[in-house]
């Protein structure tokens, strides 16, 4: 059974146009799995998290975890539900509340789900402190968000995260607004609690770099304008991309080394523009597609299994080409570069 299961998602915004965010979106977990959103900002990769950890209420479709449906979720099982999935958000600023200090943030949830009690909650939330790299000492629970770093500030977002035991954490953008510097400690305290506690992951980003290096051994998910065109194993979703517009995302990408920018020239890539409105008739990406034909004007391609879980709504996806100097053993994951 799957931990997380989202089935035929549709969501919309009252905010008048009437064009939904998500179309028919859908996406399984299995438990400890990491599984990463990549999309250009706008594409719904955001609402589907917030979606996934209860913060929105989808306008159709269902979201179940552990096989039971959230929506219908009641009392205790609805409680417990709420403790095992978390979510990390993206700005360190505005995810804490600056009238709080460290320790009020932390101590109110382990309260509430009985994991720890008034005698025992200081302890617990100092060995939260030193599970995350911060200064684990009473002191530190007494400041507050404005006298931190936002380095340490997303630290106590993950250790208030984490404080629930979660089965599953909705990562949203977590590296985007830190130092570069920062950015690979901060991915690889999160892969710790992967590894050490079993923990799955929803993974948000738009970098493919940050992606390949969080997610490997998990599945990358594309999206575009609500809709997942693809999905599949990393290192072949990477390598050998099958929908038009993983492509030319991966294409785009800045590539700091001389010699893969001439394999990736010679490829035929860094030609191709994102540009175009998505269309509202047949396949979403036919506006931007340079593979586009009479059919893909007509009909929307479903998401198709080709093989070892890899899936695509693409009717020509074996038109599209390999990758090559993204190769694994030519370009090493690191968060910073494909």
């Amino acid at each position: 059974m799957s931990l997380l299961d989202v089935r035929n998602v549709t969501h919309t915004y009252d905010t008048g146009t009437g064009r939904p965010v998500l179309h028919n979106v859908e996406l399984s977990t299995k438990e400890g799995e990491i599984v990463a959103l990549v999309g250009e900002s706008g594409c719904g990769k955001t609402t589907l998290g917030r979606l996934i950890a209860g913060l929105h209420e989808p306008s159709s479709g269902s979201i179940s975890f552990e096989g039971s449906d959230i929506a219908g979720l009641r009392g205790k099982q609805r409680k417990d539900w709420r403790r095992r999935v978390q979510m990390v958000h993206q700005d360190p600023y505005g995810s804490l509340n600056p009238g709080l200090t460290i320790g009020a943030t932390l101590a109110p949830g382990m309260l509430r789900h009985k994991l720890a009690n008034r005698r025992t909650v200081q302890a617990e939330m100092i060995k939260l402190l030193q599970q995350v790299g911060l200064d684990a000492t009473p002191a530190f629970l007494q400041r507050y968000p404005h006298q931190l770093s936002g380095g340490q500030r997303q630290r106590v977002s993950i250790a208030r995260a984490i404080s629930l035991q979660p089965k599953l954490i909705v990562a949203d953008e977590v590296t985007s607004m830190l130092d570069v510097s920062m950015r690979v400690a901060i991915l690889d305290l999160l892969l710790s609690f992967q590894r050490d506690r079993g923990i799955g992951f929803v993974f948000i980003s738009h970098d493919f770099g940050v992606v390949r290096y969080f997610a490997q051994g998990g599945r990358i998910a594309v999206m575009f304008y609500g809709h997942i065109v693809e999905e599949g194993p990393v290192e072949e979703l990477i390598k050998t991309p099958s929908h038009p517009y993983t492509h030319m995302l991966l294409q785009a990408i800045p590539v700091p080394d001389p010699v893969l920018v001439r394999k990736r020239d010679a490829e035929g890539g860094g030609s191709e523009r994102l540009t175009g409105e998505p269309s509202t008739k047949g396949c979403v990406f036919s506006n931007r597609c340079p593979l586009v034909q009479d059919v893909c004007r007509k009909e929307a391609p479903p998401l198709i299994d080709i093989g070892s879980g890899h899936r695509t709504a693409c009717f020509f996806f074996d038109q599209i080409p390999p990758l090559k100097h993204l190769a694994a053993d030519e370009a090493s994951p690191q968060p910073n570069r494909l």
